[in-house]
């Protein structure tokens, strides 16, 4: 093998040097070009860490308060980085964004360096490091009568459930950001899409890259594998998989890429991303919570993981079932009772169970988890409880509920609308949502920045049935 010392070698001897040169560097023209504005946009993006609004519903995001908030809520003490909050927003008064720059990094240093509190209600419950431990902890129904249909009738499956993730996503972008009680006040109870739908959003960008993994290696693929499409293919990201795409373009690879210095580690981006591995593995859902801990694995940790196999089996057994409520009880009994997240299912249900309607289970979740930054999974995964225990089998009902709790409702409506598109069938998901997308999907996933759903959907089945032969 050619030694990394032999090519350097190489370019160091077949560099010649140029006689009589007359140029100047030209500083004066670099500064005023490009590299004056990318410093000018990192200044602006500092700033909008603090603040900005999200580009589809403008709701404002803070991704520095959710940080800190994301760390104490996992049981760390962050109240040196509380500390700074005062001094970020008067740099941002002041417009002193050089120096806000410093206060950023002081905030995710003190993030890094915080420590335990050892009597948190976090650490009383199982951490959950690896997916033997998980498994040992749960049983998986099984299907051993089920086979994967021929060619036609899967790729109706699948394109129903790729058509009800990019609608409940794209209900969702147009909403996001907000509390319940402001959507129902400007909106009443919605039914359908607010603004004309747009689909080029960070929903998705993931599960195409994870498709192209999966088409390459099968069931065999890694979480490097998967990893490796991320770093090809997303050019960037936000939140929890932002930060791990920046570690990997460092050579810092899952799960380190998920746990170190990533606050957003328990958010919502990986259940947001789970329906794929649900979908590639139809009626068994065993696999799917493998594929997903090995996708979750890239920029989540723990719940974080939790939450995406909880939404991969309830893509997988859409494939086998009949009755979404038995779906949610069997995706229920795969999340160990000893995880924090199983006591996020516990309250949400028991909020089902005492509410007469969807709204005051809704506000029960919200009030529950209100410590919680909006992007948390926590909160979003109640409000996926709460909608298919009032909503049955009825897509529409299923999206306005979800699209009414408010918050991060694109990541919730996305993963649930796949699961419900792939249990009943395109027909019941209705023209009203299906037409105004034109079947057409926009995406910033390099390569793919246009293609249709059907072939979305065609690529999908295809890859399903190479690895199933």
């Amino acid at each position: 093998m050619k030694q990394a010392w032999e090519y350097d070698y190489e370019f160091f001897c077949d560099a010649v040097p140029v006689k009589d040169r007359k140029d100047l560097i030209q500083w004066d023209t670099m500064l005023e070009g490009k590299f004056l504005e990318e410093a000018k946009e990192m200044l602006e993006i500092g700033k909008g860490a603090w603040i900005k609004p999200l580009p589809e519903s403008k709701a404002p995001f803070s991704k520095m308060l959710g940080a800190i908030s994301s760390m104490k809520n996992m049981g760390y003490n962050v109240d040196e980085a509380t500390k700074l909050i005062p001094e970020a927003f008067e740099c941002i008064e002041k417009n002193d964004l050089i120096r806000l720059q410093i206060v950023n990094a002081r905030v995710f240093k003190a993030l890094a360096e915080a420590e335990k509190i050892p009597d948190h209600p976090y650490w009383g419950y199982t951490v959950y490091e690896s997916f033997e431990q998980y498994c040992a902890a749960v049983t998986f129904p099984e299907y051993p009568d089920y086979q994967i249909p021929d060619k036609d009738k899967l790729f109706e499956q699948v394109h129903a459930g790729w058509l009800g993730e990019i609608i409940g996503s794209a209900l969702g972008t147009a909403v996001e950001g907000f509390k319940s009680s402001r959507l129902w006040e400007v909106f009443g109870e919605i039914h359908d899409y607010v603004k004309p739908p747009e689909t080029l959003n960070d929903d998705i960008t993931f599960e195409l890259a994870f498709l192209e993994a999966f088409r390459e290696k099968g069931y065999d693929l890694t979480a490097d594998d998967i990893a490796d499409k991320w770093i090809g293919y997303i050019p960037f990201a936000y939140t929890a998989e932002g930060v791990a795409l920046n570690q990997l373009r460092q050579g810092i690879y899952p799960p380190e890429s998920a746990y170190v210095a990533n606050p957003y580690r328990e958010m919502i981006g990986a259940a947001m991303r789970a329906a794929v591995c649900g979908t590639i593995a139809p009626g068994n859902p065993k696999l799917a919570a493998e594929l997903a801990w090995k996708d979750g694995s890239i920029s989540h940790h723990n719940n974080g993981i939790l939450t995406e196999i909880f939404n991969a089996v309830i893509v997988s057994m859409a494939y086998v079932e009949k009755d979404i409520r038995v779906i949610l009880d069997k995706a229920c009994d795969m999340i160990p009772k000893d995880s924090e997240f199983y006591s996020v299912i516990t309250f949400a249900r028991k909020a089902c169970e005492t509410s007469a309607t969807y709204r005051e289970a809704c506000e029960k979740c919200e009030e529950k988890y209100k410590e919680y930054n909006w992007v948390h999974a926590y909160p979003n995964m109640a409000f996926e409880i709460v909608a298919m225990h009032f909503a049955g089998n009825d897509f529409e009902k299923a999206m306005t509920i979800l699209m009414m709790a408010g918050q991060d409702n694109d990541c919730t409506g996305g993963p649930i609308g796949h699961a419900y598109g792939t249990l009943l069938g395109k027909e019941a998901i209705g023209d009203k949502f299906i037409l105004p997308l034109q079947d057409q999907l926009d995406t910033y996933v390099r390569t793919m920045e246009s293609q249709t759903i059907t072939s979305l959907s065609e690529k999908t089945t295809e890859a399903i049935l190479k690895y199933n032969k």
